[in-house]
């Protein structure tokens, strides 16, 4: 049996699963990755950063072997308990 952490459960829902030990994964917040160069902001300031890719994720962590799951937050979160 495979230990499992504790999870808030929404509406029933089953938690996300570390594929590679099948324990429950822990939500632990969105990140921001920043994209591409920032010599943009720093020639152009405020400016160049609309030059840079920016996207937002939803960051799942196993507490047991350390993996990490990103899911782009905005898109399929009625399907992820957080």
């Amino acid at each position: 049996m495979h230990a499992r952490s504790p999870l808030v459960r929404l509406g029933g829902m089953n938690p996300i699963v570390c594929a590679r030990c099948e324990t429950d994964l822990e939500y632990v917040g969105t990140k921001k990755f920043h994209e591409g160069t920032r010599m943009w902001g720093f020639a152009l300031g405020d400016l160049g950063e609309l030059f840079v890719n920016r996207e937002s994720f939803d960051v799942y962590v196993c507490p047991r072997c350390g993996r990490v799951e990103l899911f782009v937050d905005g898109i399929g979160e009625k399907f992820r308990p957080h």
